[in-house]
């Protein structure tokens, strides 16, 4: 699952500060050690969006929402004691993630994750497991796959909330100051 691509507002600044390319410039100039140079800077600008993309991935590898009464996501609601889990709660976050904002949803399964209690974590675990060893996923127990599955989510969400922080400073003139910061350190 790969979500819309949103590219960061910073590397376009840092495209144009250390590559000397404006929007308008015309790809066909681009020798191979500036496309090398452009790979680069765009990796170093995707931790956001590869988050996203993994946390998607992860939602995705879970069985689909269903008509069915007791489908898998009833049965994680039971088991987390939490309704977020139910697919009309986080349906918008999902679609938002897809579209290539995660925010919501990783803040709403951070959040979610947070407020279990270790019996609702271990249910929880269980019933994913079981999801992902029917879908062909295969471990020592389900308890453990699906341990690792909620592990991947907390981790993954927190790594798509640090990349949107509020004051993340992720302009030029503030990974300059950083750097002199440390050199002066």
């Amino acid at each position: 699952m790969v979500p819309e691509v949103r590219q960061p507002g910073s590397l376009a600044a840092y495209l144009r500060q250390h590559l000397n390319l404006t929007p308008e410039f015309q790809v066909g100039g681009l020798d191979v050690e500036r496309i090398a140079n452009i790979a680069m800077l765009a990796m170093a600008h995707s931790e956001e969006y590869s988050a996203n993309a993994h946390l998607v991935s992860l939602v995705g590898g879970l069985p689909l929402p269903s008509d069915e009464p007791h489908d898998f996501w009833f049965k994680l609601w039971q088991a987390s004691g939490n309704p977020i889990f139910l697919p009309g709660n986080i349906r918008h976050q999902v679609l938002r993630s897809l579209q290539g904002d995660g925010k919501a949803l990783a803040d709403q399964l951070i959040t979610a994750l947070s407020e279990m209690s270790a019996p609702q974590r271990k249910a929880a675990s269980t019933v994913i497991g079981e999801a992902l060893e029917e879908a062909g996923m295969w471990g020592s127990s389900p308890d453990w796959l699906g341990d690792l599955w909620l592990q991947d989510v907390e981790r993954t969400s927190w790594r798509i909330l640090y990349a949107r922080r509020e004051n993340a400073e992720n302009s030029l003139e503030a990974q300059e100051q950083f750097r002199a910061g440390w050199k002066n350190a």
